[in-house]
């Protein structure tokens, strides 16, 4: 029956072949743009070269692109500070690095300062990094990048240095040192308007940590009476009791966290946790064992999924009315108990990351009146503490560290009463403990768990790859036939 349809099928093989050798073509030809290119272009600084009669920038993510119309004998990069370096003019333009900022007189632009330029009239914001262009997708890219290689039309470019024009004919100069400009009247960040802000009381908002030394925060502004998270206007009011948290976990850190601890608010990114659950009470700040920040409200612990931007519930907090102590990193005492944070992400071998998980477990058999810690140790490791005939170590690494669990059981006393004396204690040395079963898991329950998701259903390629082998399956059955 597969006989009638062998054309189709004689198709669809042209067809992947043609596709294989497209991609193998698209991966396996020469560099860009050219093959001597590193070898014979003149470096002007970090970002912009001249070869072959061409200028060519730099953009990060992407490789070099040629600046389109620009004379390499008049070609100049901008004096200034580093920051700067992604600046060049020749005598009609000036450029980000491949794309012109439109307006500017490339004979009287100057630098003012965090990453604003202005020829006296004209003013522009441009970053020095370079972020992805969202309006360029994935398979879009991809169409025009093979393209490309065929010689169909022009490299694509999916990164790019941010660049917006501010309003002509202010004045504006830099501060607070961050990417921020104002002029008399109005407040920028990053070229956008801050609204309503007062340019003249601008001001950074104070990273908070729990055994450090406060520092100014580079994301959360106010004027005294109005709040910013970037350029955006927070619907709170200023108030002494605002702080951005300082956590020291690496996950847990990559996203800011406002609060306001007066009547327990939360902001992360600027988005609001749900305020009719306030107040929230974060449970702890080191958060070197987990991959999220949790905080307890009146009816649950909720934590930020990053992945989907969203707030989310974890479970019922197991404290009570009972107030919670941090007596080491992520170990905390309630009542008569001890609990401890946890973290693990499960790994597919072809996938990659799938899941990240933060437990809050409650240690078993052991009453927090009966804990008592051990003289000695370095408390940037860890430190030993016993209850009864029973030893733990409460670590102070991270999951960075290949430490995931903040508790560990010691089951030698003799290894135990060692530990604290060490005076040269290297994290090798702990790993070792716990790779030879000195140092075990802590027998705990579970009580709540966050779980962030990062299986995508937008990623395609999976789909594609399966496609093709559902297709090479078909020709080999009908080539059977």
């Amino acid at each position: 029956m597969l006989y009638k349809y062998r054309y189709l099928f004689f198709a669809a093989a042209a067809i992947l072949i043609l596709s294989v050798g497209t991609l193998l073509f698209t991966l396996l030809s020469g560099s860009d743009p050219a093959a001597d290119f590193d070898e014979k272009k003149k470096e002007l600084n970090g970002i912009f070269s001249t070869y072959n009669g061409k200028v060519y920038a730099l953009v990060p993510s992407n490789g070099y692109y040629e600046v389109s119309g620009a004379r390499p004998e008049t070609f100049r990069v901008l004096s200034g500070e580093y920051r700067d370096s992604h600046i060049g003019y020749d005598g009609r333009c000036v450029y980000a690095g491949n794309l012109i900022l439109k307006g500017l007189g490339p004979d009287r632009t100057t630098a003012l300062g965090n990453n604003y330029y202005t020829d006296g009239t004209t003013t522009w914001y441009c970053s020095g990094i370079s972020e992805a262009d969202e309006s360029l997708g994935a398979l879009s890219y991809t169409i025009q990048f093979t393209g490309y290689r065929w010689g169909l039309n022009a490299k694509p470019q999916s990164y790019r240095y941010p660049s917006v024009e501010l309003p002509k004919d202010g004045k504006y100069q830099p501060r607070l040192g961050q990417d921020i400009a104002v002029s008399s009247r109005q407040a920028f960040y990053k070229g956008l308007p801050m609204p309503e802000a007062d340019p003249g009381q601008l001001r950074p908002l104070m990273i908070r940590y729990r055994e450090r030394s406060e520092r100014l925060s580079v994301d959360y502004f106010t004027d005294g009476k109005r709040v910013y998270y970037h350029h955006q206007l927070l619907p709170t009011a200023y108030s002494p009791d605002l702080y951005e948290l300082g956590i020291e976990g690496d996950l847990p850190s990559r996203n800011t966290y406002l609060v306001d601890h007066r009547s327990g608010t939360v902001y992360v990114d600027g988005q609001s946790f749900d305020p009719l659950k306030a107040p929230y009470r974060l449970l702890g700040r080191s958060l070197i064992h987990s991959a999220h920040v949790l905080f307890m409200a009146k009816d649950g612990m909720y934590f930020y999924n990053a992945e989907n931007k969203e707030t989310e519930r974890a479970g019922d907090p197991p404290f009570g009315q009972q107030p919670v102590e941090e007596i080491a990193p992520d170990v905390f005492r309630s009542g008569d108990k001890i609990y401890y944070l946890s973290v693990s992400e499960s790994r597919g071998r072809k996938t990659g990351l799938q899941k990240r998980r933060t437990r809050l477990q409650e240690l078993d058999g052991v009453r927090a009146s009966e804990l008592r810690k051990l003289p000695g140790g370095n408390p940037g490791y860890g430190s030993v503490w016993q209850s009864g005939h029973r030893y733990f170590y409460f670590d102070a690494l991270g999951s960075s560290q290949l430490m995931p669990s903040a508790v560990y059981e010691i089951k030698d006393a003799a290894v135990a009463r060692q530990l604290p004396a060490v005076a040269d204690l290297r994290s090798d040395d702990l790993r070792d403990l716990l790779d030879s079963g000195a140092l075990k898991e802590a027998g705990s329950t579970t009580v709540v768990t966050a779980t962030t998701d990062y299986r995508g259903y937008g990623n395609f390629s999976y789909w594609i790859l399966g496609g093709i082998v559902l297709l090479v399956l078909m020709l080999t059955l009908a080539f059977k036939k």
